[in-house]
């Protein structure tokens, strides 16, 4: 009897596949399969959009710090303004310690003297 030899030629992609795979794996390297190299794509997708809704958010933060730092520095020039007015206060009184209390009493304070009548306009005229 006689053996039949197969004529059939391997397909020469498929060949070319396998024997690159076996070369890589022959030099130490790997070769990825398909859904690997899907799963990692995605992975990396995934954490792409990670950052950079993270990185908006920070942003969003970020705008919101810097209002409450521009009101904060109002606030202080307020109250610097105020402090230099007490100041010129006190330096105009001298030692009499009880004319500032009392200036700063009307002024800041409402306050009025025993026996004062205070005319209030309502029609903010």
């Amino acid at each position: 009897m006689s053996k039949r030899r197969n004529t059939k030629k391997p397909d020469t992609a498929a060949k070319t596949a396998r024997e690159r795979k076996d070369e890589a794996q022959g030099e130490g390297r790997r070769v990825l399969s398909r859904p690997a190299f899907v799963l990692i794509a995605l992975v990396a997708v995934a954490f792409l959009i990670y950052s950079m809704v993270s990185i908006i958010g920070i942003q969003a933060q970020i705008r919101e710090r810097k209002a409450e730092l521009d009101d904060l520095k109002e606030q202080i020039t307020v109250q610097e303004i105020k402090n230099e007015d007490i100041q010129k206060l006190y330096d105009s009184t001298g030692s009499d310690f009880s004319a500032l209390a009392e200036q700063i009493a009307r002024d800041d304070l409402d306050y009025i003297k025993e026996g004062e009548r205070v005319f209030v306009n309502v029609a903010g005229d």
